[in-house]
């Protein structure tokens, strides 16, 4: 593995870090491996032999990263102060990822049923409405204990527990009331048990499920989590897809499958029961995109300071920070797009292959995470064919190579999926058919699918803002609209309560809540920096490059080429054209009558932290309000962060999100 501009180091750690990236491929491998090998065979032991692999790598991952800032440290000493930068920059990002991705659990642990047999017993745990999340009632007959559990309240009900003095042997409850079929509203399960001796009080323990919807009979909270979380444990368990409502698993063939691989990963560390296990992958990926961000700004820019901007201007972004926080499909398709440009402009070479291959493999993951990472690869296509020094020809071939490249990644990583998961005669839909499992069908049926997302009504309605009255359109998206909670909880308290009546003094404050939007101080510099941006490459352009021929040294020709662009201007129109492919297609998919949810603008947010960052670092830009822009942003973070249990009542209540 080389990296271009390296300085020499320690073999022996550049050694350690050459075999710990070789054996997270290998282990990854492994694991693909293992989890295709149980969707074909279905053999019991190899979920167990999956997790097992998944915690190896996550291991080795972490061995991997000390052991790439060890080698960082010895092998760049001038850069070192960028070095600890990063290290920190990550580490704060992941501290607030770990703070909140138990949050809201997947499952609660509440307080036994408690009390004597016989006795109509209820939970002191309540739902919506102050109705008890359990009862159960017993009878005693000789030697059977008969216990029957009945989910009264409004959430489903699991891990149903008994602990009776003397009970010693018996089905139980059986299947029902488990996590993979839990007890739902209104339903009741009976279960027996022989007992040994006198038995007169029991206690049945349960947990309540946060994130399981009666409706879908699925899992998941944060918006989509309900596609996605089902669609990981059906690719952990080796379930072949469906495609029919109400018909787990739904595979949700409308988008590629490496997202849910990357959950089912986290779901055999952590319990695909977790919710931990659902939203450890995206953000892992998310927290790992602000390094990214630094490196790629820093290689293009050739500038410490614009990297540092960059950086943390995408950390402080709210819904990045969102996205990247839930079992979602975006945040992973933005860390693969940033990898790939990072190794574009760096020049990595490993092996045999060149940088035009390894950035193009990347761009094939991106869009095996989502199908819009074309958009992503246009944008370095883009870049190579208009803004590289070298000559059309070689431009033309580099565009040709990464194109190559990233269409193999994509139609082998969707071939191997169909495969082994799809069922060659699965239907598809009504309105579009697939009748079979080739990477030929599925790109139709995901054309087709998002063609049929349109929601009737006159430029494609979408999501509404109930407080502007107005549905959200890509032009909102870099004007204004009011922040959509992907998911909030608002609790009541009532300092005062005498036998359940509140005697006064009840307020409520906002629990937990995800909200999509952008960070407005950020996204409004738009209209700022792609002026300067597009004014500095019209300057630039008209200057010409003097050649031999104008001196007199070869020929008599007069045709000056243009200069090449140095390093703030390659990132001007890095981020120009990364910006403008992130955007514009979706405000032409707007027109033509294409549902256009607010969230689709996340790879933008990448582009517009540089763009931000581009206007901030201007020598005519006061230094001391650069400070104020990035407390500013930071205070805006803040008060849409999802989680603010560590700040008294009072103070959540005054900020009321």
């Amino acid at each position: 593995m080389q990296l271009e501009g390296q300085t020499p180091a320690s073999g022996r750690l550049r050694r350690t870090l050459r075999f710990l990236l070789i054996a997270v491929f290998a282990d990854l491998a492994l694991f693909v491996a293992i989890v295709y090998a149980h969707a074909v065979t279905s053999a019991p032991g190899l979920v167990p032999m999956a997790a097992i692999s998944a915690a190896i790598l996550l291991v080795l991952s972490l061995g991997a990263l000390g052991a790439g800032l060890a080698y960082s440290w010895r092998a760049y000493p001038q850069h070192r102060q960028a070095i600890v930068f990063v290290a920190a920059m990550t580490l704060v990002v992941l501290i607030a990822h770990s703070y909140v991705i138990n949050t809201p659990p997947a499952s609660d642990q509440r307080a036994p049923v408690t009390g004597a047999i016989g006795a109509h017993l209820v939970s002191s745990d309540v739902g919506d409405g102050s109705t008890p999340l359990l009862t159960v009632d017993s009878s005693i007959a000789g030697q059977n204990l008969t216990v029957v559990a009945t989910a009264s309240g409004s959430q489903a009900i699991a891990d149903l527990v008994l602990n009776a003095p003397n009970a010693v042997s018996g089905p139980g409850f059986g299947n029902r009331a488990t996590f993979a079929s839990p007890l739902e509203s209104g339903e009741s399960v009976t279960g027996t048990w022989l007992v040994s001796g006198q038995a007169s009080n029991l206690s049945v323990s349960y947990q309540s499920l946060n994130c399981y919807s009666t409706s879908s009979l699925e899992y998941g909270c944060i918006m989509d989590e309900i596609f996605y979380v089902p669609e990981g444990m059906a690719f952990l368990n080796g379930q072949q897809c469906s495609t029919g409502v109400n018909a787990p698993p739904d595979c949700h063939l409308e988008h590629p499958p490496l997202v849910p691989a990357l959950l089912a990963a986290g779901m055999a560390v952590f319990g695909q029961f977790s919710a931990v296990g659902w939203r450890f992958a995206p953000a892992l990926l998310g927290t790992f995109s602000i390094p990214l961000l630094f490196g790629l700004a820093w290689k293009i820019s050739g500038s410490k300071r614009i990297a540092y901007l960059s950086a943390i201007l995408l950390a402080v972004d709210v819904m990045f920070f969102s996205q990247s926080g839930g079992a979602l499909l975006d945040a992973p398709e933005v860390f693969f797009g940033l990898a790939a440009f990072f190794a574009y402009f760096a020049g990595l070479k490993v092996w045999k292959f060149d940088k035009y291959v390894i950035s193009g493999a990347i761009l094939g993951l991106a869009g095996l995470a989502k199908e819009t990472a074309i958009f992503l690869a246009l944008a370095l296509l883009t870049y190579i064919l208009v803004f590289e020094d070298e000559k059309m020809r070689h431009r033309s071939f580099a565009v040709l190579k990464v194109a190559a490249v990233v269409a193999v990644v994509f139609i082998v990583g969707l071939q191997a999926y169909d495969s082994v998961l799809v069922s060659p005669s699965l239907p598809g839909t009504t309105s579009c058919p697939m009748n079979g499992n080739t990477f030929v069908q599925q790109i139709g049926y995901m054309l087709c699918y998002g063609a049929s997302l349109n929601a009737g009504c006159p430029w494609a309605c979408g999501w509404k803002d109930n407080n502007l009255g107005t549905y959200i359109t890509p032009f909102n998206w870099v004007t204004y609209y009011s922040p959509i909670a992907y998911l909030r909880t608002v609790v009541s308290v009532c300092p005062n309560s005498v036998n359940g009546v509140c005697q006064g003094g009840e307020y409520s404050y906002v629990s937990v809540a995800y909200y999509g939007v952008t960070n407005f101080l950020e996204t409004w510099t738009i209209y700022v920096w792609i002026p300067l941006m597009a004014y500095a490459l019209y300057r630039h352009s008209r200057h010409k490059q003097p050649t031999l021929e104008v001196f007199g040294l070869e020929g008599s020709g007069t045709t000056t080429p243009r200069l090449p662009l140095d390093g703030e201007l390659r990132f001007a129109a890095f981020t120009l054209v990364f910006f403008l492919w992130s955007y514009l297609p979706y405000v032409a998919l707007f027109f033509a009558d294409r549902v256009t949810y607010p969230f689709y603008f996340l790879p933008a947010v990448p582009a517009m932290a540089m763009g931000t960052t581009y206007w901030l670092t201007r020598n005519w830009f006061p230094r001391w309000l650069i400070y104020v822009y990035v407390a500013t942003a930071f205070v805006f973070f803040f008060i849409y962060f999802p989680y603010k249990g560590f700040l008294p009542d009072w103070l959540r209540v005054l900020i009321g999100h």
